[in-house]
């Protein structure tokens, strides 16, 4: 195997590090998502442990200190949590084979492992793992696990494991279901039934305090095995002993499939078990369907083995997670964990969709029809702070209605009903689809507008609107006055809503638009609102004593709240979004400006001042946040689940940042201005502009753009702006 293509753990177990490998080694078929837990479970790290979640600064959150945290997710499976709200449950975890010789069940916490690998391969999406264990009778075991979400079959998950042991043997081998498990310390399980519903087929029906339901089959298949059936009321497994020769080896296989409420029809889950297929075709379909979307997504880069790995990391995990079906979004934490609670953010138009409307745009519509989808959770969510019109959720559920248990984000962070109009524009212009906006998009435009209308104030002695009250992408600057970002995306906006409205409507609309300001200093620096250079100044050495640790973990929110103190970018991603409307010497005055105030404690942020510097040719910063960006997620970052927006932007460095592509809001033309790192020899990617398929090659010296489409491909490499012939190639050279 390619090391650029898989993702390798081969340091011995370590149990501070397994809840990250979980993580990272996160499977899913878009429809049921699974952490890469340990098959035979560790016998110290109980699933059960119960507490109450409250509503915190989820950056700052102290989670319990679990060894293991098992995870098994499905969208739209809600359970209702006492004062969080909605959360996406952890249902039943059914990975469990566990393998025991002469009575001594492996446990690698325990047992004398002498060597282990684990490995994902990104290209299959397949997870594999083997170790050597000596038993305390001094036998030598040789263990090997596959397993994979079918891709084909998004219901089914495929399970494999090999024995061979140095001299004969009893071995039994262990396979259940327990659903003995928590969301957020809290059991939504409010009732569980198990059944054995064949010799070697076990059956779970589960139903939530939603009222939700999820149902299970697990299959299990050994050569010569009897099956016994054990049911301890919350969870229950088969077991069979068999004796193995000395070298024999034994295989074992386990399948489960998985079917929910939620579902667009009615599944039975034990039908879905009764395939006539062996593991190998059932690999080999699966497989086929990664390498398609490998082709539609796979960027290359030359000359640095770990930018590769870690992109395509990035890449995986970002199909793994599109549920493939518009009644859904994607989570800040790609149903990898409990964190963010399944719920649906800004994330999904800023730093999600552009990576699918560039590569796959059936699914980045998906992710705009959602928004159309939910325009009634929209209404809904106005009214229950007094407005008419629409006003879309800080944290969504699958209906769109409001989920966020903290006022301040719930309240004041309205910038979200602007993001989804500019999602919804980027869709229409990525595709050339300027009727999306008129038909499919166009109540969702009025109805945002209504409510920006009744939003806005008009202060005495002010000729001008305002938008007071507000928390822009910043997260640490609350409820203030005209933020820049805010209000230029509410402008936008508003503006798109003029073209579908009628009079009065339009001409208000576009008032508003014209009237909502900017705020700048006496020199020009765009400020990020009114009051920010009234905010204390904060001594961030004195204060900011571990670095390795986010800033508001050392710090009250309340001294967060009225200080200098940025989380994220703010002015920057307002000027990456227009780049046009900012010089370079107003970028840099900004860059100058907020860099020493931003604590980067959001995983949002690398990625924005990546690009920035970028602009700026700022090449050495602009690697250092690359890095940055690119390990959010290694090291244990993703134990509670994998930050997904921040994978969102390592596409859009790669892409628009090093690539130097700018997007469908930003040009009419697919034009590029490529700033490769000193030692790439070569990126290379696929890209759909405008329906249109083209490859794009970046070398130092030249860059190539091949048409793959049946028309003339208008396309600019700096400066050099060409038509190139349906099918054809174009070769730019590099300027000195």
């Amino acid at each position: 195997m390619d090391a650029h293509w898989e993702l390798v753990e081969t340091e011995p177990f370590d149990s501070e590090r397994l809840r990250g490998w979980e993580g990272l080694f996160t499977q899913g078929s878009g429809y049921l998502h699974v952490r890469g837990s340990l098959e035979e479970h560790l016998s110290d790290a109980p699933q059960n442990l119960t507490y109450l979640r409250r509503p915190a600064n989820v950056t700052a959150e102290q989670f319990p200190s679990l060894k293991a945290k098992w995870g098994t997710f499905i969208p739209g499976i809600y359970g209702e949590h006492p004062l969080m709200g909605k959360e996406m449950a952890n249902l039943p975890a059914f990975l469990e084979i566990a393998p025991a010789i002469d009575g001594e069940r492996l446990d690698v916490s325990h047992s004398a492992i002498l060597s282990q690998r684990r490995a994902l391969n990104l290209q299959t999406a397949v997870l594999t793992r083997t170790l050597r264990w000596r038993t305390q009778s001094g036998k030598m075991v040789e263990v090997g696990f596959e397993r994979f979400a079918s891709a084909a079959r998004p219901h089914l998950f495929v399970q494999r494991m090999t024995v061979r042991c140095d001299a004969p043997a009893h071995l039994s081998v262990r396979a259940g279901i327990n659903s003995d498990v928590r969301t957020s310390g809290f059991d939504h399980l409010a009732r569980v039934d198990f059944a054995r519903i064949a010799p070697d087929q076990i059956r779970c029906d589960a139903a939530l305090d939603t009222g939700d339901e999820v149902h299970l089959a697990t299959w299990a298949s050994l050569a010569g095995a009897s099956w016994t059936f054990h049911d301890t009321g919350r969870a229950a497994h088969l077991e069979a002993f068999i004796p193995c020769e000395a070298e024999q080896v034994i295989v074992f296989e386990k399948r489960t499939a998985v079917t929910a409420s939620a579902d667009s029809q009615r599944l039975d889950p034990t039908a879905l078990l009764m395939l006539d297929r062996r593991y190998e075709a059932l690999l080999a379909e699966h497989a086929q369907i990664w390498q398609q979307r490998w082709q539609r997504t796979d960027v290359l880069i030359e000359g640095d083995a770990e930018s590769q790995l870690y992109l395509r990391l990035a890449l995986y995990h970002l199909m793994r997670a599109h549920p493939g079906d518009s009644r859904f979004a994607i989570d800040p934490k790609a149903a990898a964990g409990d964190a963010y609670r399944g719920l649906y953010f800004w994330d999904t138009e800023m730093y999600l969709l552009p990576f699918f409307l560039y590569t796959d745009p059936e699914r980045g519509r998906m992710l705009t029809d959602f928004r159309i989808r939910t325009l009634e959770g929209a209404r809904r969510n106005a009214a229950a702070y007094g407005y008419r019109g629409a006003r879309y959720p800080w944290e969504g559920d699958a209906d769109g209605v409001e989920q966020c248990p903290n006022w301040q984000y719930r309240d004041h962070e309205v910038h979200v009903t602007a993001d989804v109009v500019y999602g919804l524009a980027h869709y229409a212009r990525a595709t050339d689809s300027p009727e999306y906006l008129t038909q499919q998009a166009a109540d969702v435009l009025r109805e945002t507008a209504v409510y920006w209308l009744e939003r806005v104030d008009w202060r005495p002695g002010d000729p001008y609107p305002s938008l007071l009250g507000v928390m822009g992408p910043d997260e640490y600057t609350p409820i203030s006055h005209n933020n820049a970002y805010t209000n230029r995306l509410v402008a936008f906006a508003l503006d798109q809503a003029a073209l579908v409205s009628p009079e009065p409507l339009k001409s208000r609309c576009l008032a508003v638009a014209r009237g909502l300001p900017i705020v700048r200093r006496a020199d020009g620096l765009v400020m990020q609102c009114e009051e920010f250079e009234r905010l204390a100044v904060l001594d961030f050495d004195a204060l900011w004593l571990d670095r390795s640790q986010p800033f508001a973990a050392q710090v009250a929110q309340e001294r967060l709240y009225r200080s200098r103190c940025l989380k994220q970018a703010d002015v920057l991603l307002l000027m990456m979004l227009f780049p046009d409307e900012f010089s370079d010497q107003e970028v840099r005055q900004a860059w100058d400006y907020y860099l020493p105030y931003t604590t980067h404690d959001s995983s949002l942020s690398p990625g924005v001042h990546a690009i920035i510097a970028l602009r700026l040719g700022l090449l050495d910063q602009a690697w250092a946040f690359w890095q940055r960006s690119l390990a959010i997620d290694r090291d244990g970052g993703a134990a509670e689940g994998i930050h997904i927006a921040a994978q969102g932007m390592n596409w859009q460095i790669a892409v628009c940042g090093f690539g130097g592509m700018r997007t469908a809001m930003q040009s009419e033309h697919l034009r590029l201005t490529p700033r490769l790192p000193a030692h790439w020899a070569r990126l290379a990617f696929p890209v759909i502009w405008k329906r249109q398929p083209a490859y794009i090659d970046i070398r130092p010296e030249q860059v190539t753009i091949e048409n793959r489409s049946d028309r003339t491909l208008t396309a600019q490499v700096y400066d050099d702006r060409r038509a190139i012939p349906a099918g054809e190639s174009a070769h730019f050279s590099a300027p000195r």
